[in-house]
């Protein structure tokens, strides 16, 4: 994630949390660094001068998602007939990948685990891309969760008396997304069913483990705290409040439980759960966050803990007792392995068999300190694992399965070692859970796409193929196509670096000083090929992108709205003056003249806009969403925001409206809304809303695309890639949004005349008369 993109900053800004701070350059520096090569379109420095940007801010609006609202399993059918099937379209794999030492990436795993007794046998959990199984060991990966509430995943684990029995817990813990309990599936994955709400267990789950031999009794830790349930998830008990990162269950005497939490230590209970007990004996009290916990299966006294700084992202300690919790001793050879991102990527893992063999992973060895290191002598000494650079940097999990096996997640995806982790099995080429944050599709050369990717960068659709090669590396953002030259085409990196391609030059502005997003949009003016705006918390804009040296001008002499910055940018085609931006403080801003900008936000709700989209006729007419999850969530203008009208209609309390798309092919334009979990769409001003069926998963939809030319819409998802539908026909007389031209339309539209209501108004005329009566029943007679 974000850390292997090192940019220079000689003189610039730390930019965290949307924010810019200023600092020494020598303030960011990673000690040891010395890269070998530069990677492709990546500005690396060679001395003693390097940054890198660290992992998106906790909570990051664009990647929490949220559950489908009352979900029931096998309920996303819809009742009037699927309005649109959907297609996956890739990446699966992203090819080429850098930092994977040119190999395959698949996506980021949070849990991973392998069948008790049968070494083919694994189910990985993604981090918001759901559950995916193999039955060959790894070579071929298809997913099992598609249609749960939500994708976001936290933790998994095999019922140890019962290897058919998968528990999986939801919501990230090292991340922030959003969770919706705990699932399990008594069928091997095929079915599922919620044992815990939220409100039960937490909302982001670190770990869940099932007592060895008493099915009934679980175990949970979570942002809310240590759960246990001792009747089979019927019911379930705070035993400790507070965040707790890790959880460890003694497999000999399993009334020992061992409970990490969050800024305040270790745990133990001896009663199975029920009264727990602050460790002492050696282990730190103070200045410590994050704590990973592991226990060796065959030698349950011994225990390693790993003490993540509260200041700094590095290692307080690793902590190593042989009685139980009595006594701890720190093993000082340890490695900083979770520097500087400790709170993100830190593990330590012990083999089952032999409690001297473990391993410490967090984020590099080519640019941090340590990939993956092994010792065999219980922490006095430690090896670098990873000396060929073909694992992905950051790393999440590690466990055993049946055998020599080891399996390994990381950012890039799915690893696996026969041999005591010398080396290591690239398994990604059938994974398919690209986390996008946006997807840009060519304007005539349908088949290529640019995705930007959490830590995969941005992969690149040439054909029609699944397989997309990784074009730029580090984290991918908003990309732009360019409409003319179809070689031309331009990236981003995190906090608004902007690249070209071919060549991968940095022609970004000298918007340093500006505080961005994490992902900041840039965007291409509809109007010429040459002309691309980014947001800070300003406008700026350049018409000269193909230039050696891009001019790039401030449209603005400061932030739009002090304090915020820009979530989303549009400019109206045929009017190249005209342009709206959104901020993150939920106001709308539009200029005719690229320099007067009027505050368009009377009639808008409080909250972060999501996106913005203008008519491609009328400058005036653009719709708006929010990131909002109830009341007025997509609102429409026709005055160039001067007022806006609510169109959420009945979309459901729960649905954030994080994408938005609009066909404008209808008399009353169609609206599709991407959600935390699946797509909702509304047709032809009906204000019902429709979501869509069992084709398409239910994952956070990080940006949706439109076009009109093909009546295609893609879908970029933050999780399970990218995915295409041919849209709806274009039916007028389908008042009542449906997808199908039936009685019932004739009924809703003869009700709304009766009431007077707006919809009737069917030539858009606005007088409701006797002739929308006549235009409707002449589109109706004709079947549209």
């Amino acid at each position: 994630m974000h850390a292997r993109c090192l940019l220079a900053l000689v003189g610039a800004a730390a930019v965290l949390n949307g924010c810019t701070r200023q600092v020494s350059i020598h303030d960011l520096r990673i000690d040891g660094f010395a890269p070998a090569e530069k990677p492709a379109g990546i500005a690396v420095v060679r001395g003693d001068d390097e940054w890198e940007a660290g992992p998106a801010p906790y909570g990051y609006i664009r990647t929490v998602g949220e559950p489908v609202p009352n979900w029931q399993p096998g309920g996303d059918i819809n009742p009037a007939g699927s309005l649109m099937t959907w297609s996956f379209v890739g990446p699966r794999p992203m090819s080429s990948e850098y930092w994977s030492g040119e190999t395959d990436a698949g996506g980021r795993l949070s849990g991973i685990a392998p069948h008790p007794t049968d070494p083919n046998i694994c189910y990985i959990a993604t981090a918001s891309g759901g559950v995916w199984k193999t039955t060959n060991g790894g070579t071929n990966w298809n997913p099992i969760t598609d249609e749960l509430s939500i994708l976001n995943c936290g933790w998994i684990t095999i019922d140890p008396s019962n290897p058919n029995t998968v528990y999986l817990g939801t919501g990230e813990y090292v991340t922030g997304s959003t969770g919706d309990g705990i699932f399990r599936s008594t069928d091997a994955g095929v079915n599922w069913t919620r044992i815990a709400t939220a409100a039960q267990v937490g909302n982001q789950i670190s770990k869940v483990l099932v007592h060895p031999t008493n099915p009934q009794i679980i175990h949970v830790t979570s942002t809310g705290g240590y759960y246990r349930s001792t009747d089979g998830g019927a019911t379930w008990s705070q035993r400790i409040s507070g965040s707790c990162s890790s959880l460890a269950l003694d497999s000999v005497n399993p009334n020992n439980v061992y409970i990490a939490r969050r800024g305040t230590g270790i745990y133990k209970s001896t009663d199975g759960g029920t009264t727990n007990t602050l460790l002492t004996g050696g282990l730190p009290t103070s200045s410590f966050t994050y704590i990973s916990l592991t226990l060796c299966n065959s030698t349950p006294g011994t225990l390693y803990a790993a003490f993540c700084a509260s200041s700094g992202g590095g290692l307080l300690g690793l902590y190593k007792t042989t009685d139980s919790g009595t006594t701890w001793t720190q093993k000082t050879a340890t490695p900083n392995f979770p520097s500087p991102q400790g709170s993100y990527n830190c593990y330590v893992a012990v083999d089952p068999a032999n409690p001297n063999i473990a391993f410490v992973a967090g984020v590099d060895r080519r640019y941090a300190v340590t990939s993956i290191a092994r010792t065999t002598n219980g922490g006095d000494s430690w090896t670098e694992m990873i000396t060929a650079n073909n694992v992905h940097p950051d790393h999440h999990v590690m466990v055993w399965g049946p055998g020599p096996t080891i399996w390994e997640g990381n950012d890039g995806g799915i690893y696996k070692s026969t041999n005591g982790g010398v080396n290591w099995t690239n398994l990604n080429a059938t994974l398919g859970a690209a986390q996008i944050y946006q997807i840009a599709v060519h304007p005539t050369s349908t088949n290529r796409m640019l995705g930007g990717t959490q830590d995969n960068g941005t992969p690149e659709r040439t054909t029609a193929s699944q397989n997309w090669p990784q074009l730029q590396a580090g984290d991918g953002g908003f990309s732009v196509f360019d409409s003319t030259n179809t070689t031309t085409r331009y990236t981003t990196y995190v906090y608004a670096t902007v690249y070209r391609w071919p060549g991968g030059n940095d022609i970004s502005g000298a918007w340093d000083s500006d505080s961005s997003n994490f992902i900041a949009p840039l965007v291409g003016d509809p109007n010429s090929n040459t002309t691309l705006l980014q947001g800070t918390n300003r406008v700026w804009r350049t018409t000269n992108s193909t230039a050696s040296t891009p001019t790039w001008t401030a449209l603005s002499t400061g932030a739009l709205q002090s304090g915020t910055t820009l979530n989303a940018i549009a400019v109206a085609p045929g009017f190249p003056s005209t342009i709206y931006a959104g901020t993150t403080g939920g106001r709308v801003y539009q200029t005719t003249n690229l320099t007067t900008w009027n505050n368009r936000s009377t009639g808008l709700p409080s909250g972060q806009v999501s996106d913005i989209v203008v008519s491609p006729t009328d400058p005036n007419t653009a719709y708006v969403s929010f990131f909002n999850t109830t009341g007025a969530r997509v609102l429409k203008t026709t005055n160039a925001g001067v007022s806006w009208t609510d169109a959420t209609g009945t979309l459901p309390s729960g649905v954030a409206a994080r994408a938005l798309a609009i066909d404008w092919a209808t008399r009353r334009p169609g609206i599709y809304v991407g959600s935390g979990a699946g797509i909702w769409a509304s047709l032809n001003g009906s204000g019902n809303w429709f979501k869509d069926d069992a084709s398409f998963p239910n994952v956070n939809v990080g940006d949706l695309h439109l076009a009109a030319n093909l009546r295609r819409l893609t879908a970029g998802t933050y999780g399970r890639g990218a995915w295409q539908a041919t849209l709806p026909p274009v039916c007028n007389a389908d008042i009542n949004g449906d997808g199908v031209l039936d009685f019932f339309d004739y009924l809703d539209f003869v009700a709304a005349f009766s009431a007077n209501t707006p919809i009737a108004d069917y030539n858009l005329d606005a007088v409701i008369d006797f002739f929308d009566y006549l235009d409707f029943v002449a589109d109706f007679s004709t079947g549209c």
